[in-house]
């Protein structure tokens, strides 16, 4: 065999090779096309409100609660929502307003507190989520202990009255807190 043949079937393995290594790749999957949530929680999206990491902070089976997670509203009209764990007596829940055109932490201004969480920490609960606009949706959320990250979540008995609104202003601003107010 001359050099001039050793050469070519070199070239030839090398491109052979090249081809079944790259083919490799075909058959598997691009993780970022499948999307996950890096979090805690879970999300929930809804026509006129964004939910993001949902989850409920409790001690204890039984014990109320304080429904943690990010409400974002795009809209131009504010968005009253409604939170109710599964078997709530009386079906009532929590109330909160999200303010048009902003996001809020649903365990900061106001926290939305839940009573009598149904299941341990560990554990999923059936939380319903009411608007006006997207009617009644349910999502599994995870229920949480006061540990780690949430320790500076407030207890229940530090937290408001559970249908209390958090309000924001109106008006354009620069900041993006969900603690300001407004007279209404």
């Amino acid at each position: 065999m001359t050099n001039r043949a050793a050469t070519f079937l070199r070239l030839l393995g090398l491109a052979g090779a090249t081809l079944v290594v790259s083919a490799c790749g075909v058959f598997s999957p691009v993780q970022t096309d499948y999307p996950y949530i890096p979090a805690d929680g879970v999300d929930l999206t809804m026509p006129g409100l964004d939910l993001r990491n949902l989850a409920v902070v409790t001690d204890a089976e039984g014990s109320a609660g304080v429904l943690v997670g990010q409400a974002v509203n795009e809209g131009a009209e504010a968005v009253e929502v409604t939170f109710a764990l599964s078997g709530d007596a009386g079906g009532r829940g929590a109330s909160t307003t999200v303010p048009a055109y902003s996001g809020s932490s649903l365990s900061e201004t106001t926290p939305v507190t839940l009573a009598a969480v149904p299941a341990a920490p560990g554990a999923l609960v059936e939380l319903s989520v009411t608007t006006a606009q997207a009617g009644r949706n349910v999502v599994e959320v995870p229920v949480l202990d006061r540990t780690s990250y949430y320790t500076s979540v407030p207890t229940p008995s530090q937290a408001p009255s559970s249908s209390a609104s958090p309000s924001a202003s109106t008006s354009p601003s620069a900041s993006p807190s969900p603690s300001a107010s407004s007279s209404g």
